[in-house]
């Protein structure tokens, strides 16, 4: 059926029919366009703050010719389908989405916040963000958005759809084309081994052990061997994501590995020294041996770890034993009993502990002030902060604060 009006003016009823269907948004952009945020809810700025998607979305409109319908699968994990309609430069196009093709799971949010390097503070902005994305088949999505648009532009009856897929990871190490040459079977076995038994050194906690293994693995890449600063810098990439990766894996909360992820990916990326880019391999393998030992939770049972890790997400908000029992609907001096019994602490003292610790953390990496970091772990009361962190810490906050930038 042909209808005399253009998807602009028709662009209502196209959104309403896609609202109705799948429960998803669709936007209209003309030119000059305005905010190309609409595409994805702001999403990327949120956790990037800086996005460079909007530039390189507009050098592709400028060299768009005739009608495209392009799927497009993000690197954060979700699907936008845009429509060009392109009988005239800059042209006008449809977004439709975000959405995705099956619902989210814990294991896929942490894939997001480690394939793009995301800091592990955004996993609750993250979660809630995915939690309110529609989840539609693709194909039946693009039929139903090419049989609306057909209606009124004709020519989107014979459109092809073209598909692009952005989500695959980034920051592989790629060793240049000579040592591949040079690369033999037997020594790619052995190297493979080499970085597992270095893995399995660390996921033990044993630092000695990572780091005998880790100088064997930087022989065989020739890491220490005079390369550029920018090979070194693919190959400490490649390796703070392996670490990551495997320690993903084992009973340490995935919040704690992240945020290390993300701090040596920008200590890589900011280093400026062939000194530092030497030392850093043997640093990453000690940071990751000592959160095995800090952070594993290997020994409690599967209760008390999702108790410690909500005491973890939480510790700004109201933390009391009710809330906590009430949270996981167990009886308050059942669950009392039982952490107590795995963790040789009381839970109420367990918060106390997990908020001093954050405290320290917060004065050692940040400038905050005393009454900013007591407001981040949870304390509003300025004089009770303060006797707590004496307690635990030996000091008065403020005297840490000073020593820490003296």
């Amino acid at each position: 059926m042909q209808i005399e009006m253009g998807v602009k003016e028709a662009f209502s009823f196209i959104r309403q029919m896609l609202s109705d269907a799948y429960g998803m948004d669709a936007h209209f952009f003309d030119y000059p366009y305005g905010d190309f945020d609409k595409i994805d809810r702001g999403f990327r700025r949120t956790v990037w703050k800086k996005d460079s998607s909007q530039s390189v979305l507009l050098q592709g409109l400028e060299m768009l010719e005739g009608y495209h319908m392009v799927v497009v699968k993000s690197n954060l994990d979700f699907y936008n389908i845009l429509a060009f309609l392109g009988k005239k430069k800059p042209c006008e196009f449809v977004s439709v989405g975000p959405f995705r093709d099956r619902p989210v799971t814990g294991q896929d949010l942490i894939h997001v916040l480690s394939i793009n390097h995301i800091p592990a503070g955004h996993l609750t902005v993250i979660r809630q963000f995915y939690d309110s994305l529609p989840v539609a088949d693709v194909q039946n999505v693009v039929t139903m958005l090419r049989h609306l648009l057909s209606a009124f532009v004709p020519e989107y009856k014979d459109v092809a759809t073209e598909y692009v897929d952005f989500s695959e990871e980034q920051n592989v190490f790629q060793p240049d084309s000579e040592t591949v040459r040079s690369f033999s079977g037997e020594m790619a076995e052995k190297y493979a081994s080499v970085l597992n038994g270095f893995l399995d050194s660390m996921l033990a906690g044993d630092n000695q052990g990572a780091a005998d293994t880790l100088k064997q693995l930087l022989d065989y890449t020739g890491y220490e061997a005079n390369p550029s600063m920018k090979q070194m810098k693919k190959y400490l990439n490649f390796l703070n994501d392996n670490c990551c990766s495997r320690m993903l894996m084992t009973q340490v909360h995935a919040s704690f590995i992240l945020e290390q992820q993300f701090r040596f990916e920008t200590q890589i990326e900011n280093a400026g020294q062939y000194e530092l880019l030497l030392r850093l391999p043997y640093e990453i393998a000690r940071k990751y041996c000592l959160l095995v030992k800090n952070y594993s939770m290997a020994e409690y049972s599967y209760l008390v770890q999702n108790v410690i890790n909500y005491v973890t997400l939480h510790i700004s908000e109201q933390l009391t034993l009710s809330v906590i029992a009430g949270y996981f609907r167990k009886n308050a001096a059942y669950l009392s009993g039982r952490f107590h019994k795995e963790t040789g602490d009381g839970l109420v003292e367990y918060i106390q502990k997990e908020r001093m610790r954050t405290a320290v953390r917060y004065f050692n990496m940040t400038n905050l002030s005393v009454a900013e970091v007591a407001g981040k772990v949870g304390i509003h009361d300025f004089g009770y902060f303060s006797r707590l962190f004496k307690k635990h810490v030996g000091c008065t906050p403020s005297q840490y604060k000073k020593m820490v930038n003296a």
